[in-house]
């Protein structure tokens, strides 16, 4: 490889894009070209205002070494997430100039590999941060003196550590998304932990934030103790007026100090926290470097950008070694013979064998094949991160905020309201696939049509499909309820009871959604295939109804709630007695109902059938 070929890879690549922004619309392509020349605008002028700005406020303020960590990692993470963002775009479309398409062309392997990685580092991200973050280690050195001149090889270091690693996944992932399926399944369960990732400082800005709360409770009740103190020495005619008010002014002025003091603690704990973080985790070994060349170290900075250096170059090493056995053949066709030899040797199993007794055949069937659907389906994975998200976000939350607050006042009976609440969040998080099960199955329906199965079976085995995926969620949830605040144990026992009702409740308002109002899901993604406003908004009509399956469970608890509080009978168990019958009542209520949804799906299955037919799988 030469730089001629360089230089026609880079044209070739130019002339691509070109063609594909011209080939989705006039409008597109100008959009698109002013994007990239902001873009370039921006990092050009990013790079002058990090070097004239840094420069000017390091020099003029003396910043120390703990605020220009913090400026540098929030630059890191800041450039993290939208390389992030970047990957998983990218992860989501075919790449313009893939490593198969350039073994075509007469290249090296090495030379071919070399044009891949480097084509990799022309994305938004590098062009829009690089400039300004080379222009604020310009401006460190010129504030900070000579020993600031490890910041060049930490740059360079971390860069090449971010691309080389995901460079390396990104052909990791290449390779086990050549089968569709696990592509989309591979971008859902990405898509997932990057929310996750990202909710994460939200829960310890809350755990910090009710420290922080407490702290200042705690300092206003000892500020308002003393001046009623003082009040009352006034009016007993211990201190006179001017005593009064000398004492007032040593209590605010005490006070203040206190603020301070509380403030500095608190920035120090954040600034420790973040040094300890930045000294384990290794994307933020460029943030730590910089913090020890500005209090005249160079020697961890050094250290971090060798580690860097050499984590990236084995990365590049490794993904060279296994992009060569792929495309070579070596090392592949043992393993695939293996596992096809393992799985001769098997007997073949069959998913839809297991019989329940209270379940009549075909409904099992229905239900064990839906199930089966939700766990392979990649529209559905992605329906299903909804509750997740939920469960850990509103998990932590309840952990790390009202959880510790409210265990020391006397609220029992916040609890079991807390307890319908997540039942409520659960369904809420899972009303996306109840309200339309038909829709992402695909072909699926098609084949329940041509059994002779009944309508009611199947309505009720897709209702059990759903059923162990919001039961777990909200059992794990009412479980970390129990352990964080606590509650009775009739308490706890009626929430498990009211998780029967509401579910079968909101199933019946699902079915008949879905019976009414079917939208085709376009595959692999949660997207309508084909966009109609009224089907959208019956959709959603039905959703805001969703909470009236909660609402015996909040008027019985309601009830107990106004007897213990105005009666002597606290310990009468009105909740759970009610909740057991109205799990019965409900249950008769949805065994006669179903029936006749049943019946209603027999006369709308060939529309339903039409609409899901007539839009592109």
């Amino acid at each position: 490889m030469n730089l001629e070929h360089l230089k026609a890879i880079m044209w070739l690549r130019w002339r691509m894009s070109r063609n594909q922004w011209r080939k989705a619309g006039a409008f597109n392509a100008i959009i698109t070209t002013a994007f990239v020349v902001c873009a370039a605008a921006a990092s050009v002028l990013l790079f002058f205002a990090a070097l004239i700005g840094g420069s000017t406020v390091m020099l003029m303020n003396a910043v120390s070494p703990d605020v220009l960590m913090l400026t540098w990692d929030v630059i890191v993470v800041v450039f993290l997430f939208t390389w992030m963002i970047g990957l998983i775009t990218e992860l989501q479309k075919s790449e313009l100039l893939s490593l198969e398409r350039l073994l075509h062309l007469p290249l090296s392997l090495s030379g071919t590999f070399f044009l891949n990685y480097a084509s990799s580092l022309l994305s938004l991200p590098i062009l829009v941060f690089l400039p300004g973050m080379l222009g604020l280690a310009i401006a460190c050195v010129i504030a900070n003196g000579s020993t600031m001149l490890t910041i060049f090889p930490l740059l360079a270091s971390f860069i090449l550590f971010v691309t080389a690693l995901t460079y390396q996944f990104r052909g990791w992932l290449a390779m086990l998304m050549e089968n569709k399926r696990r592509r989309k399944s591979i971008i859902v369960a990405i898509t997932l932990v990057f929310v996750l990732i990202m909710q994460a400082p939200q829960l310890l800005n809350l755990a910090f934030m009710g420290n922080k709360s407490r702290q200042d409770t705690q300092a206003s009740k000892e500020y308002q103790e003393g001046i009623e103190a003082l009040t009352r020495q006034l009016q007993a005619g211990e201190i006179t007026g001017e005593e009064n008010n000398r004492q007032m002014k040593l209590l605010n002025e005490q006070q203040i100090q206190r603020r301070t003091e509380t403030k500095a603690q608190q920035y120090q704990t954040i600034v420790d926290y973040v040094l300890l973080g930045n000294k384990v985790v290794p994307f933020g070994w460029f943030p730590y470097g910089v913090h020890a060349a500005a209090m005249g170290n160079i020697v961890p900075g050094l250290l971090a950008s060798a580690a860097m250096f050499g984590v990236g170059g084995l990365s590049l090493r490794r993904s060279y070694q296994t992009t060569l056995k792929f495309y070579t053949g070596t090392g592949s066709a043992v393993r695939r013979v293996a596992a096809k030899k393992v799985t001769a040797t098997r007997p073949a199993a069959n998913s839809l064998e297991p019989q329940f007794s209270f379940l009549s055949e075909h409904t099992t069937a229905v239900a064990l094949a839906s199930f089966r659907s939700l766990l392979r389906a990649p529209e559905s994975k992605m329906a299903l991160m909804v509750p997740v998200i939920l469960a850990c976000v509103f998990g932590g939350m309840l952990v790390l905020g009202p959880g510790r607050s409210l265990q020391r006042h006397d609220l029992s009976m916040v609890p079991p309201f807390l307890g319908i609440g997540i039942i409520g969040v659960v369904l809420f998080g899972l009303a996306q696939l109840m309200i339309n099960i038909f829709g992402s199955d695909r072909g699926g329906f098609r084949a329940f049509v041509l059994t002779p199965v009944s309508r009611r079976d199947v309505l009720l085995g897709k209702n059990l499909s759903i059923a162990p995926i919001a039961g777990s969620i909200a059992v794990l949830l009412i479980v970390i309820l129990q352990i964080v605040m606590g509650m009775r144990v009739t308490h706890l026992l009626a929430t498990f009871v009211q998780l029967v009702p509401a579910y079968l409740m909101f199933c019946l308002l699902g079915n008949t959604a879905s019976i009414l109002a079917p939208m085709a899901v376009a595959s692999g993604s949660l997207k309508p295939a084909q966009m109609k406003l009224s089907t959208m908004l019956l959709q959603m009509f039905f959703v805001m109804f969703a909470p009236l399956a909660l609402l015996p469970a909040v008027a019985t608890l309601a009830v107990e709630t106004l007897v213990a509080h105005t009666t002597s009978f606290t310990w009468l168990p009105i909740y759970l007695v009610c909740s057991v019958i109205e799990a019965g009542v409900v249950v008769w209520i949805y065994r006669t109902i179903i029936t006749l949804q049943g019946d209603w799906l027999q006369r709308r299955e060939t529309r339903i059938l039409e609409i899901l037919s007539s839009a592109p799988e």
